[in-house]
């Protein structure tokens, strides 16, 4: 007797069943979410530009913000393109903006991974941030709208606060400093006032300092338009701050290490500022005097300005910590020592607006060395390594 084939047919059987059931499951889980439908519950002001429907989505609340961008769909993308345009052009924008924007936007639509960063753009007397999310199933572009009209001006109104009250700090300052430096000259034959006179100039300019890093920190950044930029020589800036510690810290020793003709592109103001904030660093935390070293060398093509100091030092775990806002190190050496904790901060937020970087390497007990990284495109010229000069 013939064994018939049964389990052939079986498994034909089962594996035709297997497919089905795949099939079934995968369409029974797999659930598509209508574009319209994403674009109407999201909380914020948003539209959808399908790039191959040359379909528009927009939302209630982007309607609210700008009534003419109602959804509908267009006969073609040079169609979609001339609405767009159109309607920011009546509303009040820069067209050229407007139509470099647009054309950043077509030439990303079909990359691999379309990115862009977050534009602002003028709309009549409204300002719009624009936050682009690219997708590629279907592909097409979400776009967020913020009115940042109101955010802007009160940073604007902040910051004319924050420079006027920065002139009614700095001119009084200005005179006494003035007046005590006039007035230590005048009275070196009188040991006692002429170290009493050097304190109050020393303690102004502290005050001074202390204004200066108060004022700038109000403001919420600092970016490339905030800064004065100008083109100078490195090393006659340096033997100013060197010049005016030499009077006013007798128990350190300053040298400096610097090239002549080395030419900086930068807001001399901030960097002044960022120096000082370093300086001032090395000696607080210098408290029982010692070599304070300020080095300008060329690292692989990038000039590198560092201040290094002989003092307490900073601990290992506090290092990565140190740029950050209000932080102080806690150690029974830094305990003692008065301090804001914002000086740091605004060295790294001044550097970052050139496009700089900073950063600190130190030893517990021996010292700490600070160093500004100035990338090439700040600097115009730098000549091989210097000879050692020292200020005493």
């Amino acid at each position: 007797m013939k064994r018939k084939a049964y389990f052939s047919a079986r498994r034909r059987h089962g594996h035709s069943n297997l497919q089905r059931s795949h099939r079934n499951i995968r369409h029974s889980t797999v659930r598509t979410i209508p574009i319209a439908s994403i674009v109407n519950e999201a909380q914020d002001a948003v539209c959808y530009i399908d790039f191959t429907c040359h379909h528009l989505y927009s939302n209630d609340h982007l309607r609210e913000l700008c009534p003419s961008m109602p959804t509908r769909r267009f006969s073609s993308m040079e169609a979609l393109s001339a609405f767009f345009l159109e309607k920011f052009e009546q509303n009040g924008a820069d067209l050229d903006v407007v139509k470099l924007l647009w054309q950043e936007l077509l030439d990303k639509r079909f990359t691999e991974r379309p990115q862009m960063d977050a534009r602002r753009i003028q709309v009549g007397e409204r300002i719009l941030q624009l936050i682009f999310n690219f997708m590629t199933t279907p592909r097409g572009v979400f776009i967020m709208w913020r009115d940042d009209t109101e955010a802007i001006r009160f940073e604007e109104q902040k910051d004319a606060f924050l420079a006027e009250l920065s002139h009614d700090f700095r001119t009084p300052l200005t005179a006494i400093t003035g007046y005590a430096e006039l007035l230590t000259y005048r009275h070196t034959d009188d040991e006692k006032t002429h170290a009493m006179l050097k304190l109050v100039k020393q303690e102004a300019e502290r005050l001074e300092r202390l204004v200066d890093n108060f004022l700038d920190y109000q403001r919420v950044s600092y970016s490339e338009e905030l800064l004065n930029r100008e083109t100078f020589e490195l090393k006659p800036v340096l033997e100013t701050i060197v010049a005016s510690y030499d009077t006013t810290s007798m128990q350190h020793r300053i040298v400096l290490t610097a090239n002549d003709d080395v030419t900086l592109n930068a807001d001399q103001d901030k960097l002044l500022q960022l120096i000082h904030n370093l300086m001032g660093n090395a000696i607080k935390y210098s408290p029982d005097g010692g070599t304070i070293k300020i080095h300008v060398t060329d690292e692989d093509g990038t000039l590198v300005l560092s201040v290094t100091d002989s003092g307490i030092g900073i601990p290992e775990e506090a290092l990565p910590h140190i740029f950050d806002e209000y932080y102080r190190v806690d150690s029974d050496a830094h305990r003692p020592i008065k301090g804001t904790g914002l000086g740091l901060r605004i060295c790294k937020r001044i550097a970052e607006a050139h496009g700089w970087a900073i950063q600190a390497d130190s030893v517990y007990g021996e010292g700490t060395t600070f160093s500004i990284y100035f990338y090439p495109a700040s600097v115009t010229e730098t000549l091989p390594p210097p000879e050692r000069e020292v200020y005493e």
